[in-house]
C-alpha cells in the first residue's frame, strides 16, 4: 500500500520550515546536511541527553494529539537539562513512522515540539527520519552547557541536608488514569494537561545553580519514591520524608471520588511530574525561596546518614520503597 507520507527529502523541508528561528551566531550549520555543527563556549560544559518515546508505552493516541506528543518529546528532555542547572540549546529529533501516518501527522508534531522550544529559546538542528513497521517510534537529544561550578548531579547529597521539591506531586499520574479511563478523548482538565503538556523547570533550575544551593538535584521523572531512591544511591546516604509535607494536586471532589488510589499514592510513585527534587545543606536552608518566579518550593524532609528511604505518615514510618514505573520490572 502506497504511504500517505511524502518523500524524505519533502519532510526534512517542511520541518525546516516549521523549527526555522532567527539566526543562531553560535550554529553553524543546521538541517539539511550529514551533521550539525555549532561553536562550543569557552568556560562551559556541553550536557548532553536522549530519551525514547515509543506508541503504546509512552503515549497512546486516543487521548494524545500529534502536538501534545511533540511538546512532552522536547518536555522531557528539557526537564534533564533543568536538573543539572544547565541552559538548554538545541535539540535532534529521530521519528519513524508506520506508512498509514499522514504529512499532517508529522507537521502537528513538529509545531507542537517547537512551541515549546521556543519558550526555551531552543533550536531544533536535525534527526532523522525512517519507516516503522508498526507503530510510532522518538528519539529525542538535548544538547545544553552550564558552567563546571554550577553544574548539579545526583551525587553530593550529605547526611542533614535538607530535601525540597518544587511544584506539585501526583497531578500528571491522576491525569493519565482519568484520561485513559475515557472511550473518547476526554476534555482538558489541569490534572490531563500535566500529563499530556509537562512544564519542564528549567528556570528554577538555573535559579538553584546560579546560587549554588543544591548539593544534588534530579528531575522527577519515574516518580517520588524511585527518584529520591536514586539519588540517594548516588550520594551514598538515606533519607526520610514527611507525608504531611508532600505537595499534593489541587483536585475537584468529583474528580478524586473517581480516583483508585489516595492522592499521596499517585504524589509517591506516579511518575512524569518533572518537577525538580533538590537537597541543600541546613545552614544554606535559610536561603530557599517559598517561590522561584511564581513556582511554589517545598521543605519534605531531609537526609540521613542511615541507609534506605523512609515515609513519617503520622505516627507511622514506613519504607519507602522505589514504586515509580519500571520499563523492565517483571
Amino acid at each position: 500500500m502506497r504511504s500517505g507520507l511524502p518523500s524524505e527529502v519533502q519532510m526534512i523541508r517542511e520541518i525546516q520550515k516549521i523549527a526555522s528561528r532567527p539566526r543562531d551566531r553560535r550554529l553553524a550549520l543546521s538541517i539539511g546536511d550529514d551533521a550539525a555543527a555549532f561553536r562550543m563556549r569557552r568556560g562551559r560544559l556541553v550536557l548532553i541527553s536522549t530519551d525514547a518515546l515509543v506508541e503504546g508505552i509512552h503515549f497512546d493516541f486516543r487521548y494524545c494529539s500529534a502536538e501534545d506528543l511533540g511538546w512532552k518529546a522536547l518536555a522531557v528532555n528539557l526537564s534533564d537539562i533543568a536538573a543539572m542547572g544547565g541552559t538548554p540549546l538545541y535539540v535532534t529529533t529521530s521519528i519513524a513512522l508506520p506508512s498509514e501516518v499522514t504529512p499532517g501527522f508529522v507537521r502537528r508534531f513538529y509545531r507542537g515540539l517547537t512551541a515549546l522550544a521556543r519558550q526555551h529559546e531552543v533550536t531544533l538542528i536535525g534527526g532523522d527520519t525512517c519507516r516503522s513497521p508498526r507503530g510510532i517510534f522518538l528519539d529525542v537529544t538535548i544538547i545544553g552547557e552550564v558552567e563546571p561550578r554550577r553544574m548539579l548531579t545526583r551525587r553530593s547529597g550529605m547526611p542533614g541536608d535538607l530535601l525540597y521539591v518544587t511544584g506539585e506531586l501526583g497531578g500528571s499520574a491522576i491525569g493519565l488514569e482519568m484520561l485513559s479511563r475515557s472511550r473518547k478523548r476526554p476534555a482538558r482538565s489541569v490534572t490531563a494537561r500535566r500529563h499530556l503538556r509537562p512544564l519542564p523547570r528549567c528556570t528554577a533550575g538555573r535559579f538553584l545553580a546560579e546560587r549554588r544551593l543544591p548539593s544534588a538535584m534530579i528531575d522527577l521523572s519515574d516518580g517520588l519514591s524511585t527518584d529520591l531512591n536514586h539519588l540517594c544511591r548516588q550520594s551514598g546516604v538515606g533519607a526520610m520524608i514527611e507525608a504531611s509535607q508532600i505537595p499534593l494536586p489541587g483536585i475537584p471532589i468529583q474528580q478524586r471520588r473517581l480516583l483508585s488510589k489516595d492522592p499521596l499514592h499517585y504524589a509517591l510513585h506516579g511518575g512524569e511530574d518533572y518537577e525538580l527534587l533538590f537537597a541543600v545543606p541546613s545552614r544554606l536552608g535559610p536561603r530557599v525561596p517559598k517561590h522561584i518566579h511564581g513556582l511554589p518550593v517545598h521543605e519534605i524532609g531531609c537526609l540521613t546518614r542511615t541507609p534506605g528511604v523512609w515515609l513519617l505518615h503520622g505516627n507511622d514510618k514506613q519504607q519507602l520503597l522505589p514504586g515509580g514505573f519500571d520499563h523492565f520490572a517483571p
